[in-house]
């Protein structure tokens, strides 16, 4: 199982920006938020090891780059599972995705920082088994003064990688769909105090709550495929097809990251799903907001351990092997 797990880690795709720089002008520029000296050569750092290369194993020094020494990483597995923790782990983790998918590559879409928080939004693609699968991603980074990577937690949905290889996976929200009218008007964006009773909401599958304040704003999600939800009955469908698939929540509020107008809300903790194994789980909101109005809604997750309990999720990174 921790051979598994790492291979599972092995998959970090922290997006980079990989669009052809301007004359004069920094990758560190494209950020939003006050980016600072540390939190640039972190990212600099993610630029160099996202380019892809020949030999794919050459790259595996520009990423051991990014983290201390000392650094964690995580996403989600069995609640018992710890997060890959320092370079050796971080080395067989990288060196097990660079050897199973050489074309591994992304770009980053969104970077925003706050502080020694960083939110990278990304576009991931990768070839498996014959297949290209393309995947969104939010990696939320925590960097030390030297702009080491001390903590990361990824947040995008594995069941991309799985879903032509085994049949039985299935999208939770591939129905989910509008119906009715599109909502109208827009409420004041979320202060900081009404985050708190946010997170409750979440603990207590309460989607009433969750969609008040969103009023009017569309949703994006995963499981969606880059649809957006404008109505208010495909928002609440949605995060019922969400709730279904859950027994208990127990998440509590972890990096908060403002950036430009949008605020990045992580809610870090664990999952009892209906198939009945703890998993550890988070939950990356985005809320972006326009002169003191929400304008738009974003929420990241991994659906795969909703719908599988850990020996599932082994079996299935099984099958990425040749």
């Amino acid at each position: 199982m921790k051979k598994t797990a790492m291979l599972a880690g092995a998959m970090l795709a922290v997006g980079l920006l990989s669009a052809p720089a301007q004359a004069q002008t920094s990758v560190c520029d494209q950020a939003t938020g006050w980016v600072s000296p540390n939190a640039c050569s972190f990212i600099k750092r993610q630029v160099a090891f996202g380019k892809e290369a020949p030999d794919a194993l050459s790259r595996v020094p520009l990423y051991l780059d990014i983290w201390d020494k000392d650094a964690t990483l995580w996403e989600p597995a069995a609640a018992e599972l710890p997060p890959t923790k320092g370079l050796a782990e971080i080395e067989r983790a990288i060196t097990g995705t660079l050897t199973l998918a050489p074309d591994f590559r992304f770009h980053g879409t969104r970077i925003g920082v706050d502080g020694p928080a960083v939110m990278f939004e990304a576009a991931n693609e990768v070839t498996i088994k014959g297949h290209t699968i393309s995947y969104p991603a939010v990696y939320r980074v925590l960097i030390a003064d030297d702009g080491k990577v001390v903590q990361g937690r990824r947040y995008y949905d594995r069941y991309t990688w799985f879903t032509k290889l085994d049949p039985a996976v299935r999208n939770l929200f591939g129905a989910v769909a509008d119906t009715g009218q599109a909502e109208s008007g827009r409420r004041p964006a979320i202060s900081p105090d009404a985050l708190v009773a946010r997170g409750q909401a979440w603990n207590r599958k309460d989607a009433a709550a969750l969609l008040a304040p969103l009023t009017g704003a569309p949703l994006k999600g995963t499981g969606l495929e880059g649809r957006a939800l404008r109505t208010a009955q495909g928002k609440l469908a949605y995060l019922n097809a969400f709730f279904a698939q859950v027994g208990e929540l127990q998440l509590q509020p972890g990096q908060a990251v403002r950036a430009g107008d949008s605020t990045y809300v992580e809610w870090y903790g664990t999952v009892t799903p209906k198939h009945g194994q703890k998993m550890s789980f988070g939950i990356i909101e985005r809320l972006d907001d326009r002169w003191g109005v929400t304008t738009d809604w974003q929420l990241s997750f991994d659906q795969l351990p909703l719908i599988a309990d850990q020996a599932k999720i082994n079996s299935l990174y099984g099958l990425l092997r040749p």
